[in-house]
């Protein structure tokens, strides 16, 4: 299997697969689909437009042998520009525990070393679960976690370091290796 980060050019792309990522998130986070039926976004509020306009920010399309499998959000992060963060991650259901994540996430904090901050919904025990093993396995000391408040939701905060890079964004690797 072919796993490739590029760079996402096209804001449009990244708001279609957000509302499959905010129907996986609804499970955690109670949200329901407008009156249409679809889970729309407002932009400006998820800070999307952000990663396309703001330096320190940069959008990455996830692909699975050549095709559309996710996207990887990062950012420096905002209340702290010590730390790159994990701002959005979102990998499609079809691609999911086959390794794709994985190697996303690796090509990823790879582009980037230093320290890092992804969060987490605490009751998300399946990303739970796929963070802290990810993360331990590429982290230089122990991840440190730490339940903070992240606008009005409580969050596991996990923090950790990542030396020289991983991967290329522009590598693929094998996903069966992970």
């Amino acid at each position: 299997m072919k796993i490739e980060l590029t760079p996402a050019g096209d804001l449009t792309v990244v708001e279609n697969l957000f509302q499959y990522y905010l129907y996986d998130m609804s499970e955690f986070t109670g949200w329901s689909p407008d009156a249409s039926g679809s889970y729309a976004i407002d932009t400006a509020v998820i800070g999307l437009h952000d990663y396309w306009q703001k330096d320190g920010h940069y959008p990455y399309l996830i692909l699975c042998n050549d095709e559309l499998a996710g996207f990887s959000l990062l950012r420096r992060y905002p209340y702290d520009s010590d730390y790159h963060d994990i701002g959005q991650f979102f990998v499609l259901r079809k691609y999911k525990r086959q390794g794709v994540g994985t190697v996303a996430f690796r090509l990823s904090v790879g582009q980037f070393p230093g320290f890092w901050l992804t969060r987490v919904l605490p009751d998300n025990i399946g990303a739970l679960r796929f963070w802290r093993k990810v993360i331990s396995d590429i982290s230089v000391q122990k991840p440190v976690e730490n339940q903070e408040d992240y606008g009005d939701k409580k969050m596991m905060f996990i923090r950790y370091e990542v030396e020289s890079p991983i991967f290329s964004s522009t590598a693929t690797e094998d996903a069966n290796e992970y």
